[in-house]
């Protein structure tokens, strides 16, 4: 099945969502298709359309906070990590960077390893590559495993009343993605 790419009424990325799901909304006049696949249609017994790939949601805005509490999940460590491993990485020279994750490579790391009473929640988790997590670290402390911290974890907050920010991970697997970032954005996209 095809992913959909989901735009609010200003044009800025929502989310993603399921073709079935974007057909029900275009019978009820909720979106405006903006990108369509041109060379496959989805037919029924009266109506024919292109596959859409990007649409932008009519009267939707986006969601608004009504508290500052965020909620664990492993998005919210990713979102709040900015998808950056949160270990240093090192050039051949020894100098120390940041290294970003795709969303193949990230996965969620426990400060403390669970095996040694550690605990899932926002200040003993963080986003990390799969190579530091799983061929480095393996379930030692950073410490142990010559490992350091960008920064420390922390919960994150958020201002009451603001709107949630949903941000864009590029897969070029996806065909709605690479329709999205060359239709849309123009080919501008820099996973910033």
């Amino acid at each position: 099945m095809h992913s959909v790419v989901v735009l609010n009424k200003y044009g800025q990325y929502f989310g993603e969502t399921s073709l079935r799901r974007v057909i029900k909304w275009l019978a009820k006049n909720k979106i405006e298709v903006l990108v369509e696949k041109e060379d496959e249609e989805v037919c029924s017994v009266t109506v024919r359309i292109k596959i859409p790939l990007v649409v932008r949601l009519l009267h939707f805005a986006g969601y608004k906070i009504k508290h500052e509490t965020v909620a664990y999940s492993d998005h919210a460590v990713y979102d709040r990590d900015n998808n950056e491993c949160q270990y240093w990485h090192f050039d051949e020279r020894g100098k120390r960077f940041k290294h970003r994750c795709t969303e193949s490579d990230r996965t969620i790391d426990h400060v403390t390893p669970k095996n040694r009473g550690g605990i899932t929640s926002f200040t003993n988790c963080v986003t990390c590559c799969r190579w530091h997590n799983v061929e480095v670290k393996r379930g030692h402390r950073p410490e142990e495993a010559g490992m350091e911290l960008i920064r420390a974890p922390f919960v994150p907050k958020r201002q009451k009343g603001a709107y949630a920010v949903i941000r864009f991970v590029y897969n070029p697997n996806k065909l709605s993605h690479k329709l999205y970032v060359e239709r849309i954005l123009g080919g501008n996209y820099a996973a910033a």
